[in-house]
């Protein structure tokens, strides 16, 4: 095998097992565990286990409609733009990263989710919590989460949500429309023209900070750092003063 490509996948965070068997299954096209093990040298019970693993990934498939169970792997190109994806997103924490940065103090602790679900776990944690600060884009979260305006609305009123919480969001028709309903049963809330290619969102609760992206692939960051929240809140404050008001 091509010593170069498997030292590439594994730079690329493959096993040297799965490297094996992903070249294995681009130069097959479409093959059984047999042909696989002739290929790679490798035994048929770990062929088995790696394929398990590179299927759960999504670097490779079973191949539908076969006698005899067969395999094929995806395009190369969509592992490239896993990874640019992944270097994309830590280039935007980057400056975040280099806040952390404190000599004698308690470390931050660093929480990070990219999946829907977990995204939705941090937002339910900070609107149970006292007085949260929303930088938000509403009218996406809406696309990501059916309803979502519905529940917490609904969940506010029932008391499960808190009721003291403060939003500013980008000037949009909807925005406007989840305003006026938020202001409807005590939420603090206002509309910032400046926030209109906000393509993050930000939120502060607690002593944690999140900053949450629905481009690509949607992923949240929650750090937990009294220090950092103390120094971002004065911001997320300038903000709000610059914010419009809307009326009910």
């Amino acid at each position: 095998m091509d010593q170069t490509l498997l030292k590439l996948l594994e730079e690329a965070n493959f096993t040297n097992k799965e490297a094996r068997v992903y070249l294995a299954l681009l130069e097959l096209g479409r093959g059984n565990v047999t042909e696989i093990a002739k290929i790679t040298e490798l035994k048929r019970p770990i062929i088995y286990v790696v394929l398990e693993g590179l299927i759960k990934r999504g670097h490779a498939s079973e191949a539908p409609n076969q006698k005899i169970n067969a395999y094929q792997a995806i395009d190369p190109s969509i592992i490239l733009n896993k990874l640019q994806i992944t270097a994309k997103n830590f280039s935007e924490m980057l400056p975040i990263f280099r806040t952390l940065k404190s000599k004698g103090k308690k470390r931050p602790k660093i929480i990070y989710h990219e999946t829907l679900k977990g995204i939705w776990n941090v937002y339910e944690e900070m609107s149970r919590a006292p007085k949260p600060f929303f930088i938000s884009n509403y009218h996406i979260i809406e696309k990501y989460f059916p309803n979502s305006i519905d529940t917490w609305i609904n969940g506010i009123k029932k008391g499960l949500y808190n009721p003291k919480s403060r939003h500013l969001a980008p000037d949009h028709p909807r925005n406007i429309e989840i305003g006026k309903e938020f202001l409807k049963i005590g939420q603090e809330y206002r509309i910032s023209p400046e926030l209109k290619d906000a393509n993050m969102d930000f939120t502060i609760w607690n002593n944690k900070l999140a900053i949450t992206s629905f481009e690509d692939e949607p992923f949240i960051v929650v750090i937990e750092s009294e220090e950092l929240v103390k120094s971002m809140l004065p911001i997320f404050n300038i903000a709000w003063k610059m914010g419009k008001d809307l009326k009910k």
